[in-house]
């Protein structure tokens, strides 16, 4: 009976210092209609020991990437690879390929990833090289089976930045590229473009981006409807930068990679006519290009938070696992239904949060992550989520190193958010799940959110000392 009282006390003393931390940041008037929500649950028993106003649904942002990644851990395993088939299709004859090079996607998000390492196309020449071609009398085709269309609820101004670029069937680098700025000698000057790359001839670029003052960073804009060409750029660069670099998302990778490819084969003395040649059905595989393993992509994909990764993984999960009638937001819902976890009130129209529409709530969130803790693929998922003060995205938030790398914690901020999710842990090394959402920022009340944030890190990990 002591030892209960003991630990009543300890968690009354507990929430009732949360909860000054949280009055004396909704005491500034700038903050007096900023959304607040907070759950904290202990994962041994699922209890939830702290929360304010936990079942608001609110944005969740980036941290949604630990619904999708978690989820692509439990269905598909953390050894799972994607596979690229590459084929061939006709004769060869003393060197000379009469047919074409054909590609079969099957949707990884990864492909051709210089963050990752990947070098598809030198692996594709390499396995020419094997065969003994020099001459393809033929063309590159790229056969997608899935169609992957932009969610209709993404913002017009985010789609043609490389945060924006949509996954498809077949990827390549993760679909971006980048435009080179020199800065002018003046405040106002125009900033001219020295060059973008890769590219495409059928892109016609309006650049409308002008110079600013020296340390402004990247104030650019991109726009653009994919699979359309036209692309404005707006904005501006700092002063008298050089090879200034901004990323934008490639509205039509397929003609991209194609070039791509026919270039590095000429480099190595293939030639390609890029006419189609017409031969039978028969195909012979070239090469089959694997991707790292799921952890590894998750691990990128939450430390850096890379939407095209999330959102890569969701397309595949609706278009493989689920039936055809399923989106994201029905698959999700009838998934974790069966493992004892309700989303019903909820919306979740991407994979990566970047749609202001979705909606989560704190409550729900540490919930679903007490289903990943008992997951098979839960040491997986548990270290694809980064560290506070020692990596990701949340490497600079505490600088003293106070937490220890006890908190490890996804990041999700779009217009107006702040949140944070994750796990931590006491100093008895048990494991709590928590999910904190700040919505409805001002300008001002910006400049106090991180300390506030901060702030609830370091006390939510005092439970029990």
């Amino acid at each position: 009976m002591k030892i209960f009282c003991i630990i009543i006390l300890q968690i009354s003393t507990y929430s009732s210092q949360l909860n000054t931390i949280i009055s004396q940041f909704l005491g500034n008037s700038s903050a007096e209609n900023t959304n607040i929500s907070i759950s904290i649950r202990k994962i041994s028993d699922e209890k939830e020991i702290f929360s304010y106003q936990p079942k608001m649904a609110l944005p969740p942002a980036s941290t949604l990437k630990l619904i999708t990644t978690g989820t692509a851990l439990d269905t598909l395993g953390a050894d799972f690879k994607f596979q690229t088939l590459v084929k061939i299709s006709g004769q060869i004859t003393n060197g000379v390929l009469d047919g074409n090079i054909i590609i079969v996607p099957n949707g990884d998000p990864s492909f051709g990833s210089k963050r990752l390492g990947l070098n598809s196309i030198n692996q594709i020449v390499d396995a020419l090289k094997v065969k003994k071609i020099k001459q393809i009398n033929g063309s590159v085709l790229i056969e997608e089976k899935s169609k992957h269309v932009i969610p209709n609820d993404w913002l017009l101004g985010d789609l043609g930045n490389y945060y924006g670029a949509f996954p498809k069937d077949f990827n390549y680098n993760e679909n971006f590229y980048t435009v080179y700025f020199n800065g002018g000698d003046k405040v106002g000057d125009s900033a001219s473009i020295k060059n973008v790359s890769p590219s495409s001839i059928k892109w016609k670029i309006k650049n409308n981006v002008t110079t600013a003052d020296k340390g402004t960073g990247d104030m650019v804009n991109i726009l653009n409807l994919a699979p359309y060409n036209e692309i404005v750029m707006t904005g501006t660069v700092p002063l008298k930068s050089t090879n200034f670099e901004v990323k934008g998302s490639i509205p039509n990778i397929n003609d991209v990679f194609e070039d791509l490819l026919i270039l590095e084969c000429s480099k190595n003395g293939i030639t390609i006519s890029n006419q189609l040649f017409i031969t039978g059905t028969q195909m012979d595989t070239l090469i089959v290009l694997n991707s790292p393993k799921l952890s590894t992509i998750t691990e990128h994909c939450n430390f850096r938070s890379i939407n095209f990764y999330a959102d890569g993984l969701s397309n595949y999960l609706i278009s493989t696992i689920a039936d055809s009638s399923q989106d994201f937001n029905l698959f999700l819902k009838n998934y974790w239904s069966k493992k004892g976890l309700n989303l019903n009130n909820f919306n979740f129209l991407d994979g990566s949060g970047l749609s202001p529409m979705n909606t989560f709530s704190c409550q729900t969130m540490t919930s679903f992550l007490s289903k990943m803790a008992i997951s098979k693929s839960f040491d997986s998922f548990l270290a694809s989520i980064p560290k506070v003060g020692k990596s990701g995205t949340v490497a600079s938030l505490d600088p003293s190193g106070i937490t220890r790398g006890r908190i490890h914690a996804k990041s999700g901020s779009i217009s107006g958010t702040r949140n944070y999710s994750g796990y931590f842990f006491n100093e008895k090394n048990e494991i709590y799940a928590f999910s904190i959402y700040l919505n409805g920022i001002n300008d001002t009340i910006q400049l106090f959110s991180r300390q506030f944030l901060q702030n609830l890190l370091f006390k939510m990990i005092d439970l029990n000392q």
